[in-house]
């Protein structure tokens, strides 16, 4: 199963926005979408023209942005595709996080930890315990303070780390099943193990 378009993702989190409230500018779309101000106003615009959304100007820094039937449509259309993916993904990211744990405990690297507490570590959890690895640390944002009862230490903690591995956990939201990302400001480590398919700091 291919990933959706990166694009597709955009314009169902402004249809949904959409639904919920008509108050939308290019700048709030841009924040919500974590893109330049730019690439906001093109995705934007280029949905109205495709008639998704109909906007009205009520003055010049005021425009209401309103589902139309096809927006509607298409705003189901995405849902399920994205649904369709999540499980796709779920049980990928399952079948392969334990795979990787297998593959750390038969080479005797017991002692990991977590790059990321999210759904990703959620999952990936499951394979320690199955293999027997201990979940000595975990490096995230600063969102919560503990996962499966093991502190939850700031990102920028990982660089002076010292484990067996460390299992990157998080993953790039468009394209959920990319190889080999890492979040801004994060350098590659020899240590680092990824649940999709890269091993060892390979960029």
């Amino acid at each position: 199963m291919t990933q959706p378009d990166p694009h597709a993702l955009y314009e169902l989190d402004i249809l949904s926005h959409v639904e919920q409230t008509n108050r939308l500018n290019n700048r709030l779309a841009a924040r919500k979408l974590g893109v330049s101000i730019k690439l906001a106003h093109e995705i934007l615009k280029r949905m109205v023209h495709r008639g998704l959304l109909h906007v009205s100007v009520v003055h010049s820094r005021r425009w209401d942005y309103f589902l139309t039937p096809r927006g509607i449509a298409e705003k189901t259309r995405l849902t399920l595709e994205f649904l369709d993916f999540s499980l796709h993904f779920y049980r990928e990211a399952r079948r392969q996080s334990a795979q990787l744990c297998r593959e750390l405990s038969e080479a005797g690297r017991r002692r990991v930890a977590f790059l990321g507490a999210d759904d990703l570590a959620e999952i990936t959890y499951l394979g320690v315990q199955e293999w027997g690895l201990e979940l000595c640390a975990v490096y995230a944002d600063a969102d919560r303070r503990t996962f499966m009862n093991v502190p939850v230490r700031p990102l920028a903690e990982l660089p002076r780390s010292r484990h067996d591995a460390v299992i990157v956990c998080l993953y790039d939201k468009t394209q959920p099943m990319r190889a080999g990302w890492l979040p801004a400001g994060l350098e590659l480590q020899a240590n680092l193990h990824w649940v999709f398919g890269q091993t060892g700091g390979a960029t």
